[in-house]
């Protein structure tokens, strides 16, 4: 038995080359579209990575403050309070985000050195 739509390949013939090529006005439309595009997805990047950093230095402030997540510490400087809601600026749009709370030893509210 044989086949023989599988062994007659067809192969893609290059065609004549055009000498003047003129871009019609919806390829520039389409181009510029696509730069918008980019740049809608650089912005929304630096915003990602802005966010990524402030949460890992609000972590990194509370654990200063308070030591490690679940772990006794007689000698920290305060305790982990749950959170609160905020908004920040971030490629000019005001954008919702969620902070940590801190209270010292004494039940005083204490804001992370991140956040003042």
């Amino acid at each position: 038995m044989s086949n023989t739509y599988q062994n007659k390949r067809h192969r893609a013939q290059p065609g004549p080359q055009l000498a003047g090529v003129v871009v019609p006005e919806q390829v520039v439309v389409s181009m510029a579209e696509i730069a918008e595009s980019a740049r809608e997805g650089l912005l929304a990047l630096a915003v990602g990575t802005g966010l990524q950093v402030m949460a890992a230095m609000f972590e990194e402030d509370v654990t200063g403050l308070c030591g490690p997540d679940g772990r006794h510490n007689r000698d920290r400087a305060g305790y982990r309070h749950g959170t609160e809601t905020g908004s920040v600026t971030l490629g000019g749009r005001r954008i919702p985000v969620t902070r940590p709370r801190v209270r010292g030893r004494r039940r005083v509210r204490r804001a992370a050195p991140a956040q003042l």
